[in-house]
């Protein structure tokens, strides 16, 4: 082999367990923040809901704990199992969507029917059948390029219904966000031009359509717009994510020193909490935050790049498509930039069942960067 080739080669290697190692700091970094601010964001709510100001962070600590299980799992699986496992997978999706509807099962939080309730655990099945149809579509379109529109039918239907059962829980954020995924796999997957801008215009449809469905979306579109002309009803709760992101300042007002945790600031444990970062860091806290997300994004945009085939490829696509979209929509929402809409942040809100997905889809991340085989 020419000796050019041979720097080449190694130049690559090195580059992928770059990524690799950026993939591991990067989703420990953001669990463990996640930890730290949730136990400060929740502690006043939780001692005085439920006795216990750690209640939540035992939550999210046992979830942790289990997070890295299960990284080390999807960082040591072999990815064959998943491309034949697809359409199981994507079948275990579709059911544990079903079951939130049965109502021994389905627990209701916030008018919201999201969460299946065991008795001694409740988890949230949107958290894994997002990435359990991004599975399936890696593997799918991996053995059946899109480049007609018949062989785009089986991966449009497989996320419509996705998307129509979470849309039913209802989760339009997270029903906007799978979408999305599924659109940007079906582009790279190969999908023709004309094709892909009928998707585009699609989805630029069908979202005010389903705004106009519910009263309270069109509420909160008012509220975004002028949030102070209901500042006690739907503008409360971004009023108050701007007097916490306001009062931060530059340096913050200190770790633990939050003064909009004191029931001001609803969900500050989880959909807001970017806004206490904001308050208790400050600007350079809450920017120090956003770029381990684009860190994190990027190496998973380089891992898609640099990979061996069309199926690795399509899953570090479609996974880092998941966890770009959800952040984004999570840090505009809290500031003012897009409508409000409950959306966790990857890896930093309180949920368990959130928590221990990402990490796994993490662990798949740096198992494609290190894989050299091709399937």
């Amino acid at each position: 082999m020419p000796k050019e080739v041979m720097l080449l080669r190694r130049l690559f290697m090195k580059l992928r367990y770059k990524y690799h190692y950026n993939l591991v700091i990067c989703t420990l970094i953001l669990a463990l923040l996640g930890v730290l601010m949730i136990y400060s964001a929740s502690s006043y709510s939780a001692k005085l809901h439920y006795g216990d100001s750690l209640f939540y962070v035992k939550k999210q600590a046992v979830a942790l704990i289990f997070g890295i299980v299960v990284l080390v799992v999807g960082a040591k699986i072999n990815l064959n199992l998943l491309l034949k496992a697809k359409w199981i997978i994507f079948i275990i999706s579709v059911v544990l969507l079903a079951i939130v509807f049965i109502p021994s099962l389905g627990m209701e939080s916030f008018g919201a029917t999201r969460w299946i309730n065991l008795g001694i655990v409740t988890f949230q099945p949107s958290e894994i059948s997002k990435f359990g149809l991004m599975i399936f579509l890696a593997g799918y379109l991996a053995e059946n390029p899109p480049t007609t529109f018949k062989k785009m039918i089986i991966p449009i239907l497989s996320g419509l219904i996705i998307c129509g059962l979470i849309i039913l829980e209802p989760n339009m954020s997270i029903t906007i966000c799978v979408g999305m995924a599924m659109i940007i796999m079906l582009y790279i997957a190969g999908s023709q031009k004309k094709l892909f801008i009928i998707m585009l215009v699609a989805l630029a449809v069908l979202i005010p359509i389903l705004i106009i469905l519910e009263p309270y979306r069109i509420k909160r579109i008012f509220a975004f717009i002028d949030p102070w002309k209901n500042p006690k009803a739907e503008g409360y709760q971004l009023i108050q994510s701007y007097y916490a992101l306001g009062g931060g300042g530059l340096f913050g007002v200190g770790l633990f020193a939050s003064r909009q945790k004191y029931l001001f600031l609803p969900f500050a444990e989880s959909d807001f909490i970017f806004s206490v970062i904001g308050e208790e860091l400050g600007l350079v806290g809450a920017i120090a935050v956003i770029i381990v997300f684009m860190i994190l994004i990027f190496s998973g945009i380089n891992v898609a790049i640099k990979a061996t085939d069309r199926y690795h490829t399509l899953l570090a696509t479609g996974i880092t498509s998941i966890i770009a979209l959800q952040s984004i929509i999570n840090i505009a929402v809290v500031s003012g930039a897009i409508p409000p809409t409950g959306v966790p942040l990857p890896y930093v809100s309180a949920g368990g069942t959130s928590l221990v997905v990402f990490m796994f889809v993490s662990g798949l991340l740096m198992n494609i960067a290190r894989s050299p085989k091709r399937i």
